[in-house]
């Protein structure tokens, strides 16, 4: 099933558009990889729509609002864990203006200590957000795995895994990786198939 899903010439087309959109964000300014790390902090235990919907409530004025502020944005937006992200997205505001400059080449380099750097020293970022970054500014070699990618593996059969500790997360991202090269796509890419797949949209 996931193999005639990336042969179909019109998902994989929409695929590469998007690949490309990521590709230009790795080209793009400060603002554009600042807007994305706060896109992957809102993403986190909240659905992607929730998220966007969240963000574009705040992107216009968001250097200039306080917590407090931050957090009424959010409770408008209909968001639901306002105060908490609020306080995520009020920390690393200190670091607009460094984030592209501290990251891409780190990620340049190796993406895995990029990921590492990211889970250590960025609150509100685990292991998925800080890959899901990655990936929407331009690098691929990492798993993005949330819960349509577990229950597709869980699906095929591979793992009744959940991730309760970093070491899961790495076991999963083996696997996706294995996946990916069999079929021959990247596996930050592979992602965008296996949601498309759960719920017959790309978004992310």
């Amino acid at each position: 099933m996931l193999r005639d899903l990336v042969k179909n010439p019109k998902l994989r087309a929409r695929v590469l558009e998007r690949a490309e959109e990521f590709r230009l964000n790795n080209r793009a300014g400060e603002e554009v990889w600042f807007r994305e790390l706060i896109l992957c902090i809102l993403t986190a235990n909240s659905s992607f729509i929730s998220a966007y919907k969240a963000l574009n409530y705040l992107l216009d004025d968001i250097l200039f609002l306080e917590e407090k502020q931050i957090a009424k944005r959010l409770k408008e937006s209909g968001y639901r864990f306002y105060n908490l992200k609020a306080k995520y997205i009020a920390e690393i505001k200190k670091y607009y203006g460094y984030i592209k400059l501290k990251i891409k080449p780190i990620a340049d380099y190796s993406q895995e200590e990029a990921r590492d750097f990211l889970y250590n020293n960025i609150n509100g970022l685990g292991l998925k957000e800080s890959s899901h970054f990655l990936r929407n500014v331009g690098y691929f070699d990492l798993a993005i795995i949330d819960r349509h990618i577990l229950k597709f593996l869980n699906e095929i059969g591979t793992t009744s895994l959940k991730i309760k500790k970093p070491k899961d997360y790495y076991l999963a991202e083996s696997l996706l990786k294995s996946i990916s090269s069999n079929l021959n796509i990247q596996v930050g890419l592979l992602d965008l198939y296996i949601f498309f797949k759960q719920t017959n949209t790309i978004v992310k």
